[in-house]
């Protein structure tokens, strides 16, 4: 395998496990303060609408953003629910 596509796959997996972690720092937020936690859900929404008007970005730039917006609204989401359910 040549060095671009290691070098690729490597910051490939650090994203992913960037992503992991913001995502359990915000589902902290929601386990510990609800309100500041529906408050970031709000923000993120928000920055998704931003994301998929923002005419400086490409098609692909805007589903890698989203993705990962929702992705991270989702865990929000099903935190929440697991402390209502609780």
């Amino acid at each position: 395998m040549a060095k671009k596509d290691i070098d690729t796959q490597v910051f490939a997996g650090q994203l992913v496990a960037q992503n992991m972690l913001i995502q359990v720092l915000m589902g902290q937020l929601v386990l510990s303060a609800p309100d500041r936690g529906m408050a970031v859900r709000d923000a993120l929404v928000q920055g998704t609408q931003a994301i998929r008007s923002n005419p400086n970005m490409t098609e692909t730039e805007k589903f890698g953003a989203v993705k990962t917006l929702d992705d991270a609204l989702d865990t929000l989401d099903r935190i929440a629910a697991g402390v209502r359910g609780a």
